[in-house]
């Protein structure tokens, strides 16, 4: 695999190559088409389109088809050729009893991987039109993704929860329960190679899972203001694109040392100065003082007072982009070059409610609520060109 390697000044942002506009509602899915000038795209208002670049360098619609209710995703397999829609209707190859809200094709396998609101994942075999096997969640399956070669699926839900499912024709075993989201799942991302897992969520953060390390390994992403709701790992350059609905775009660097958060420890009275917490009413009453509110300092993870974290600081190497909580001890610990970023922060100025990206030309699109469909050059923000052709899933 050839590649090209660029620079990446702290000044490149993605540059807006095309804004494509028609919908007349919120566009759920937008895709790529590789090799060519186009991209797919499904809509709330029941449309699947087709569009591709015109010499006049627009893009205009070469098909245009309705379907009987709101496509809420799609799946696009460019080398057969094939497109399978979800509907809020529960239309799928298989059928739901709710809206769909993922979907991946394993050409593999010739199966279909659902996800919807009825609280369940489906697969389906597409040779035969066979239902092959369901399971049930306690709560809306959000998003999925798919490893091919292992048949492993990964489901996040709105409780928080992702849960890994070994799928089999007819039968399906649970491997296990991964918990570290304070909200619900809005993207997840697998990369087979490094066998890393991605999640972005509602309380606004990323999660990086070492599926294949086996040690449990997990990195807290911290570098959004809203709802991460598309993530994708670039695994050339070592790089993390995570987008979320308030238009945020923030590029990671993952090819660099990260340390663990630490979990948040427990005590009934503030672990540096000792002072008893609000509900410690023993200790209270022997000091003869009044409780402190609990706090815990990002760096070490203690139960510390107010007045023992007073200070704020940005920790790149912990995830912790923006300013956070640290006691007074560990900020006094923080160098200068501590608090170098180790990401970048772009505004793709419209709701982003799904993200497609090409990485063999440096392409990005981008769709949401504003109806609108943004087309980017990210090459000078990847950093990379590969000579070698991308389909997405």
């Amino acid at each position: 695999m050839a590649a090209e390697i660029h620079s990446r000044p702290q000044t490149s942002r993605p540059v807006l190559l095309n804004k494509i506009e028609g919908h007349s509602d919120s566009v759920n899915a937008a895709v790529l088409i590789p090799k060519e000038d186009g991209v797919i795209t499904v809509s709330e208002d029941r449309t699947i389109r087709v569009w591709l670049k015109r010499d006049s360098g627009q893009y205009w619609p070469s098909i245009y088809h309705t379907v009987s209710s709101p496509c809420s995703c799609m799946s696009y397999h460019h080398d057969s050729r094939r497109i399978f829609i979800g509907q809020d209707n529960g239309a799928v190859v298989v059928t739901h009893q709710n809206r769909v809200s993922d979907m991946v094709f394993s050409l593999e396998s010739e199966w279909v991987v659902s996800t919807g609101h009825d609280k369940s994942v489906s697969w389906m075999c597409t040779q035969s039109g066979s239902m092959l096997g369901r399971h049930y969640f306690t709560s809306w399956a959000s998003c999925l993704q798919y490893d091919h070669e292992t048949q492993h699926a990964f489901i996040g839900d709105y409780s928080g929860q992702i849960t890994l499912l070994k799928l089999e024709r007819q039968t399906y075993s649970t491997i296990t329960t991964l918990k570290g989201h304070e909200g619900s799942i809005g993207a997840l991302w697998w990369d087979p190679v490094q066998r890393l897992l991605f999640s972005g969520a509602s309380d606004h953060s990323v999660i990086m899972w070492d599926i294949g390390g086996r040690k449990g390994r997990t990195l807290l992403l911290q570098g959004h203001h809203e709802r991460v709701q598309a993530v994708r790992y670039l695994q050339l350059t070592r790089q993390l694109v995570s987008c979320s609905a308030d238009g945020g775009i923030t590029v990671w660097n993952m090819d660099t040392p990260r340390e663990e958060a630490p979990q948040w420890l427990d005590s009934d009275s503030c672990q540096k100065c000792e002072q008893p917490f609000f509900w410690n009413i023993k200790q209270m009453w022997d000091t003869k003082t009044l409780g402190l509110r609990q706090h815990h300092c990002r760096k070490c993870g203690k139960a510390v007072c107010g007045k023992c974290s007073s200070k704020r600081s940005t920790y790149p190497i912990m995830g912790f982009e923006f300013p956070v909580r640290v006691c007074d001890a560990c900020f006094d610990t923080i160098k200068e070059e501590d608090r170098t970023p180790l990401a970048t922060f772009h505004e793709g100025k419209h709701n982003i409610a799904h993200m497609d990206m090409d990485p063999s030309r440096g392409l990005m699109v981008t769709c949401g609520s504003d109806r609108i469909v943004k087309i980017w050059d990210m090459t000078q923000v990847v950093g990379c060109s590969l000579a070698t052709g991308f389909s997405p899933r």
